[in-house]
């Protein structure tokens, strides 16, 4: 071992052993006189005290406390105990036909945040994706406003659904004293029925266009005014919302439910409009809302109807994404509510059926993964029935990493053409030098996407699908080997790239960036394999030759990375975001500004090494994944949930790997009761109520629920290695129908009997792609216990069950016995 006092900015022990080395600063010596390093077997004392490790390790443990992260084990959150301790983020909700990006941005009074949830009445917004609908009436874009119920007072009394559970067809109950208000929301065509025919979609690029921080060239530029110059919809989209108001008293009662009418500014901001023959309107022919009330056209645009104990009416909104002549709005206005609505319901029903069906115990998360994949459908635009596909992200255009789950989870739930039809979005926008970058100045988009076109592969096999993909790939996978090129050249340490990876203008070789360039060179040579051995074989030696370079400049900056303090009494390692950087910038000394987005942990929680164990860089059972992940854990996350968009940092597929079910539930719980609104389980990018609808988020909720439930390791396929065991109490049943994984389709159904001691499996896997092994965790209810089980061989530790060479149909029966002496997982 070697130890080596530095004069930086601030002065600098480092030490250097034959497992790695790591830096100490001085005043933080001193400050506590003892620190030791478990993970190398070092410790640290200052002059004068005890040279014994083993007296100096136990001097500084605290007796009875664990480390942040090793708390995790031995609990099993959920979603309700994580729901008492985590904030509550209401949000809006996006409504759409899939496809189309003429969406529709709604809430109620008092729900929300921001400039519209903060008022006191409910809005609908007409946008087109990210922008709103521009009037020439009021120069602006439009806020639709309109009331229901007195208005804001003491009490505030709203809840909200969705139809079945998942369909985007939203529910509230509004009650005002004796008056419930039961309002029904979706959004659907002017004119037709909503069916795969009438759904025509738009143009990708021009959605693409209509999001924040889109990029272009300047022949992309030309591509899309001649699009947008053709642009012209046969009909509108419209909000269709029904306020059933419904007297619950014993006395005759006013209801009060007024016409929407536009807003720009503060509540008091109205711009001129007219209403009558029960239309919002401009003019003859600039009507925006159609309106009726117990059938017939509402007379006055501020309805007050009195009704008798137990008397309901109806009363229709109907808005238009943009104003129409008022004989189309008349048409509009005579189409029966029930109508429309039973053809929508039917039309999201039919479009759940053509994917995968997932059923857990837990029915909100059932409810929340069909809802997810709706929701990742409505915002993916694109001509039907096989334009190319603009996979948003909330209020953003497809980015090579943020559109990537959005991609995977497609692929997983068995929408393998909408998944290609995705990925045509990164080929038709791809530069002339294999260049990918489609928002704010990201350069990690097109190693990011090489990743998305291999895993599609792995699910796929599509072989004519690769052909078309092939120049797409040959040229991206160009891009990166000349920049690398360009490095070495430059005389960049270990030649790694360099470049923005997110939102932070930190033009530096970041791990994540060159984590997305060894993952994305290695699929690509994976898949070009199949079409080309030896350009595979040329790939795959500059993917290897990245990952030694990343390897050797991860070892080298984390020797001069300061140990932070866990709560056990021991210090751990750390690593940097980038190479160069002498430790986590949130610990820097050097007058480094870091705040952004909401906290200073951003650069290292979100975009820094964590990244790496996901990027096949580090295995997830090394030692330097096991630092990573104590330190962060007590550094920079809450209940094993990163700060301000916690879904960017990939630990939990670590934790997952690893078989610390403890704390995945933990951060997996944590990250969902706080960010996702718990009514219409839309999710946000931040706590701060930044970012609307955000997919991305959604898209990796849907991902690590994919993987709690099953997970390919290599030639592995895990069942349920993340599931709580709660989920498997007596009478509990565990469906998965059509899922896709690297082994092509799969059919699961797991129950337990009515005693809870017994549970019969079985598992339909595709004959031609057969997994080498499969391994099956199966946790009693109550805690670890042996079992006997009909086929394979069970370990009493992981209480998992592994069946080698399995067939195309797996039967499997387990009977627990007595508890075993093992720590919960």
């Amino acid at each position: 071992m070697t130890v080596r006092w530095e004069e930086r900015p601030s002065a600098q022990i480092t030490v250097q052993t034959a497992r790695g080395g790591f830096s100490v600063w001085p005043d933080d010596l001193e400050k506590v006189n003892v620190i030791v390093v478990r993970a190398l077997g070092v410790a640290l004392a200052t002059q004068g005290g005890e040279r014994d490790y083993d007296a100096l390790l136990e001097r500084a443990l605290s007796p009875g406390v664990p480390t942040a992260h090793a708390a995790f084990d031995g609990s099993e959150d959920s979603y309700d105990a994580a729901a008492e301790r985590t904030r509550r983020l209401n949000g809006p909700t996006w409504l759409g036909l899939s496809r189309d990006f003429r969406i529709f941005n709604l809430g109620f009074a008092g729900i929300g945040a921001g400039r519209l949830g903060e008022r006191i009445l409910n809005w609908i917004t007409p946008q087109r994706h990210t922008f709103g609908v521009k009037l020439d009436e009021l120069d602006s874009a439009v806020d639709y406003k309109y009331l229901i119920g007195r208005g804001a007072g003491a009490q505030h009394d709203v809840r909200r659904s969705l139809l079945e559970g998942s369909l985007p067809i939203v529910l509230a109950e509004i009650l005002d004293g004796s008056i419930r208000y039961d309002v029904t929301m979706f959004a659907g065509l002017e004119k037709s029925d909503l069916t795969p025919a009438t759904n025509l979609g738009t143009d990708y690029l021009i959605a693409d266009v209509h999001s924040s921080g889109h990029m272009l060239t300047a022949e992309q530029r030309d591509t899309f005014d001649e699009r947008w110059a053709r642009h012209a919809p046969a009909e509108e989209t419209v909000m269709y919302v029904r306020v059933r108001a419904t007297n619950t008293s014993s006395a005759p009662r006013h209801a009060f439910v007024t016409a929407p009418g536009p807003y720009v500014g503060d509540e008091y901001g109205v711009r001129d409009f007219e209403f009558a023959d029960g239309f919002s309107l401009f003019s003859a022919d600039r009507v925006f809302a159609a309106v009726s009330i117990g059938g017939e056209p509402a007379r006055d645009e501020e309805m007050k109807p009195l009704l008798l104990p137990g008397e309901s009416v109806d009363i229709d909104l109907y808005v238009v994404h943009s104003p129409v002549s008022a004989e189309r709005a008349a048409a509009l206005q005579a189409r029966r509510f029930e109508d429309v609505l039973e053809t929508t319901a039917a039309f999201w029903r039919a479009r759940l059926q053509t994917a995968a069906t997932i059923r857990v115990p837990d029915q909100r998360i059932t409810d929340m993964v069909s809802a997810g994949a709706l929701h990742l459908d409505i915002i993916a635009y694109g001509e039907e029935p096989d334009g190319p596909v603009a996979a948003t992200i909330g209020t953003y255009p497809p980015i090579g990493s943020e559109s990537a789950p959005i991609i995977q989870f497609f692929d997983s739930i068995g929408w393998s053409n909408l998944a290609a039809r995705s990925l045509r979005y990164f080929e038709e926008k791809q530069h002339d030098d294999g260049f990918m970058q489609n928002f704010n100045g990201y350069m990690l988009e097109t190693e990011a996407a090489l990743w998305s076109f291999g895993e599609h592969f792995r699910y796929t096999k599509d072989l004519d699908a690769l052909r078309r993909s092939r120049p797409a790939i040959e040229g991206a996978v160009g891009y990166i080997l000349e920049r690398r090129r360009v490095q070495r050249a430059a005389g960049v340490p270990h030649g790694l790239i360099t470049g923005k990876a997110a939102d932070p203008e930190d033009d530096f070789a970041g791990y994540m960036l060159n984590g997305f360039a060894y993952l994305g060179l290695a699929r690509a040579a994976e898949v070009m394999r199949e079409l080309d051995p030896e350009l595979a074989s040329g790939w795959q030696a500059a993917a290897d030759e990245l990952r030694q370079d990343i390897r050797a400049s991860l070892d080298h900056w984390m020797s001069q990375s300061p140990v932070v303090p866990l709560a056990d009494g021991t210090w751990s390692r750390t690593v940097p975001p980038w190479a160069g950087q002498p430790g986590p910038v949130v610990l820097d000394r050097t007058g480094g500004r870091y705040l952004t987005h909401g906290t200073v942990t951003t650069r290292d929680a979100l975009i820094g090494p964590m990244w790496l164990n996901m990027q096949e860089v580090i295995d997830p059972q090394e030692q330097v994944a096991t630092e990573m992940l104590e330190y962060s854990a007590d550094l920079l996350m809450h209940d094993n949930a990163a700060l301000s968009q916690p879904y960017y940092s990939p630990h939990l597929y670590t934790n997952l790997r690893r078989g610390e079910v403890g704390a995945f539930l933990r951060g997996y719980f944590t990250m969902l009761t706080s960010l996702a609104d718990r009514e219409t389980y839309s999710f946000w990018e931040h706590y701060f109520h930044a970012s609307p609808h955000k997919t991305h988020e959604e898209a990796w909720f849907l991902m690590q629920t994919r993987w709690m439930l099953y997970l390919e390791i290599e030639n592995r396929l895990t069942l349920f290695s993340g599931v709580p065991r709660a989920w498997l109490s007596a009478g509990e049943n565990i469906r998965l129908t059509g899922v896709r994984s690297y082994f092509g389709a799969m059919d699961v159904e797991l129950t337990v009997s009515s005693d809870g001691d017994r549970a019969h499996l079985t598992v339909d896997l595709d004959e031609q792609r057969l997994p080498a092994e499969l391994f099956v965790r199966l946790p009693h209810a109550d805690g670890p216990r042996s079992a006997d089980v009909s086929c394979g061989v069970y370990d009493e530790a992981s209480e998992t069950v592994r069946i080698d060479a399995p067939t195309r149909h797996v039967e499997l029966e387990i009977r627990w016995g007595t508890k075993a002496p093992v720590s919960v997982r």
